[in-house]
């Protein structure tokens, strides 16, 4: 909130006094894991060409990207540069890497400690602001509802992990609603009312900042998976090298129609929105389709043909060309 100062009981929270809240290295370091989290949800799909593959990837996705926002808001009120919150978010980030790197077998023998650690990650950081503002703060009650969803989705994600096969996706699918629809209702509660998104005012251009990153981040990874390719390949042929510049011009494209047109209006929207907070919200939402769009592919298209361009492929070609010499 503007009026949330570095107050004597509560240092961790992030001093308001008009001027753009910088994003921290320890925000780009956890940012790190959810690039990688992305390209592990791309591959799911990949190895999974089907509407049961599409439904497993959503719902997971609803996951990694739920997990990486609520942090997002986090860090927007608390400031990352004070040891508590930045060892709160260190300990975040070290369940959502072993969460991203059992993505591969959420829906398999690796669905419980996927579970685990996003529930963990959601219930344990709330748990602990909730601990840090006490009673009486503008912000606790709002916190306190967000806990209240947050331990009602950690039930569901449990028992998806306990469970097997259509009950898992079922059970995910409630989790993931909740902690995606209760926002939008301001977090209402039995007991506890509701939150207003008039409170949640944020610093518009810390959040917009984080979200123009992350999408940099995203758009970085493709490339370095295609400079890895190329690097790795034997002979670089007309395939190779026309897929490269296909990836590049692309990722260019991407960068432009992102950075060149829109993303420039979006911490001055936020700011001086009659409702920075419902502005915040949206703004978040819509990424959430942007970053679900960029992945990995296993091809480029030039002029309606499909050249292959998977790494993982031709590392394991010359992996076995070697073994043959």
């Amino acid at each position: 909130m503007n009026d949330a100062k570095h107050e004597p009981g509560i240092p961790a929270l992030r001093h308001r006094d008009g001027q753009h809240a910088r994003v921290t290295y320890a925000e780009l370091l956890f940012d790190l894991v959810y690039a990688f989290a992305v390209t592990q949800l791309s591959h799911q799909l990949l190895h999974q060409l089907s509407l049961g593959g599409l439904i497993e990837t959503l719902v997971l996705w609803f996951a990694v990207w739920l997990g990486w926002q609520y942090t997002c808001w986090t860090t927007n009120w608390f400031d990352p540069e004070t040891p508590r919150i930045r060892g709160l978010l260190f300990t975040v980030m070290l369940l959502a890497l072993v969460m991203a790197c059992a993505i591969p077998g959420a829906f398999g023998d690796r669905g419980l400690i996927f579970a685990g650690c996003y529930a963990a990650m959601q219930v344990g950081r709330t748990a602990f602001i909730v601990l840090e503002l006490g009673a009486g703060h503008p912000l606790a009650a709002n916190h306190r509802r967000m806990l209240a969803w947050l331990l009602i989705a950690a039930v569901f994600w449990i028992a998806g992990g306990l469970l097997q096969d259509q009950a898992r996706i079922a059970c995910w699918i409630v989790a993931a609603a909740c902690e995606y629809l209760a926002p939008m209702t301001g977090f209402a509660f039995p007991g506890l009312g509701r939150s207003a998104t008039r409170e949640w005012t944020i610093e518009g251009g810390h959040l917009a900042e984080r979200c123009q990153l992350f999408v940099i981040v995203a758009l970085g990874e493709t490339l370095l998976s295609s400079g890895a390719t190329l690097a790795d390949a034997t002979a670089w042929n007309a395939d190779i090298l026309l897929a490269l510049g296909a990836t590049f011009i692309g990722t260019l494209a991407m960068w432009w129609l992102y950075f060149g047109i829109s993303s420039r209006d979006a911490t001055e929207a936020i700011t001086h929105a009659e409702d920075p907070g419902r502005m915040g919200a949206n703004f978040h939402y819509v990424h959430a389709l942007l970053i679900a769009g960029k992945g990995h592919e296993d091809y480029q298209e030039i002029k309606g043909k499909k050249y292959p361009m998977d790494e993982r492929v031709l590392i394991r070609e010359i992996l076995e060309e070697d073994q043959k010499a």
